[in-house]
């Protein structure tokens, strides 16, 4: 659906082939871009001002600098004792969870053997107890039979 605009940068009317179209043309585009980020023409092309940045001399003076330094020195000692401080007692929290997750695990398994041994997995043990009945029960069958 075309549709007759007005171009963003030349204000010239223009048929746009989606509603999205702002520019008549790229190099209205193209030119609207230079002038929105400050572009100068300079001899056949457009180029960007250079800022100067001021002498660093200027910016920071020795006592400042000292200063700072300082001041950042304190900041990571005050952090690194932090992290000594919270890790002792993350590591004893660590233990003291590991420890009673072992100690209830335990339990419980302590509590099924002794209450419901049916309802415990079957360990290798058990398989090999199993073949050996049924081993044997196949040497009285075949004792019977003959």
């Amino acid at each position: 659906m075309k549709k007759i605009k007005n171009c963003k940068h030349c204000y010239e009317p223009f048929q746009s082939r989606r509603s999205n179209h702002v520019y008549c043309t790229t190099s209205c585009k193209t030119k609207a871009s230079y002038k929105r980020n400050n572009y100068k023409y300079i001899s056949g092309h457009y180029q960007k001002e250079k800022k100067e940045v001021e002498s660093q001399d200027k910016l920071m003076a020795p006592d400042l600098i000292s200063k700072q330094l300082v001041e950042l020195e304190n900041k990571v000692e005050f952090l690194a004792n932090q992290k000594k401080e919270t890790k002792g007692a993350l590591a004893s929290d660590i233990k003291n969870v590991a420890l009673g997750s072992v100690a209830a695990d335990a339990a419980i398994y302590t509590a099924k053997k002794m209450f419901m041994p049916n309802s415990l997995p079957a360990t290798k043990k058990d398989i090999e107890l199993l073949k050996q009945e049924i081993q044997q029960l196949n040497y009285l069958l075949k004792l019977r039979r003959s």
